[in-house]
């Protein structure tokens, strides 16, 4: 009786235990990655990049992330910010768009 009790002890304590062990473990390996010299090189191409490149996600989507064109921004008449024209409110002033 005294090796099952102990036995079921030990379970408890790895149960309580064992998952904090593992998010420690998860967090510091991401804080590495973050730190990682590729991710330092792919944000440096993003800064040297001109201002009509495509953004990272045309890029790793193969262009399939676009923004609204010319043609499809409505103008705020409130403070004057283009909006896309699916919007029915101003994303600054949440005055309403009307067509």
């Amino acid at each position: 009786m005294d090796v099952a009790i102990a036995f079921r002890l030990l379970v408890a304590v790895f149960c309580i235990i064992a998952p904090s062990v593992l998010f420690i473990g998860f967090v510091r390996g991401l804080d590495r990655l973050r730190d990682d010299d590729l991710v330092n090189r792919v944000l440096e191409q993003v800064d040297d990049q001109p201002s009509g490149a495509p953004g990272p996600a045309a890029v790793l989507t193969g262009g399939a992330v676009d923004g609204p064109s010319e043609s499809e921004l409505v103008a705020c008449s409130s403070c004057g910010l283009p909006n896309p024209g699916f919007a029915g409110y101003c994303g600054n002033c949440l005055t309403s768009l009307d067509g």
